[in-house]
């Protein structure tokens, strides 16, 4: 599945910039001479973007002068090649495990998005097939069900198994 001449290298942006910065790049590179042959965007990875590429990734070239593309992470890795990031690494980003299959009824988790956005809740119910999660408002004065989608919500505290 891995080709032994190509290289994954991770590559720092600003958070919340990473698809742009995907975009961005995967642009240039028609254009240019580098040679990257996929970019992923991790969605649990904020400020980072993992590229594959068949030639080492210079920092310097100009194709690279990308908005909110901020630089190469460098470190010690067990990759020959100085490519600081594994296949095996990469892997569990492939196959995410589901945002919802980590909610459990019982916990306190905050809105990070929608019109609830902020707010507190605890978790009634969770409809996994559909991944949607029933919470009740815990600062509403009458409990009311709202049904919001497991990618809008985060855990503050974990109930107990």
């Amino acid at each position: 599945m891995e080709d032994s001449t190509n290289s994954i290298y991770a590559l720092k942006t600003s958070a919340g910039q990473e698809r742009n910065v995907a975009r961005m790049l995967a642009r240039k590179t028609k254009n240019s001479g580098l040679e990257i042959l996929a970019v992923l965007v991790p969605e649990s990875l904020k400020g980072y973007i993992l590229v594959e590429s068949a030639t080492k990734i210079d920092m310097q070239n100009p194709a690279l002068k990308i908005p909110h593309l901020r630089g190469i992470v460098e470190g010690n890795s067990k990759s020959k090649d100085g490519s600081f990031v594994t296949f095996e690494e990469v892997a569990k980003f492939l196959n995410p495990e589901p945002i919802i299959s980590s909610i459990k009824k019982g916990s306190i988790v905050e809105l990070v998005s929608g019109p609830f956005k902020g707010e507190r809740a605890k978790v009634v119910r969770i409809d996994e097939s559909r991944e949607d999660v029933v919470l009740e408002l815990i600062e509403a004065a009458v409990p009311i069900p709202v049904t919001v989608k497991g990618d809008q919500i985060r855990i503050i505290q974990k109930e107990a198994d």
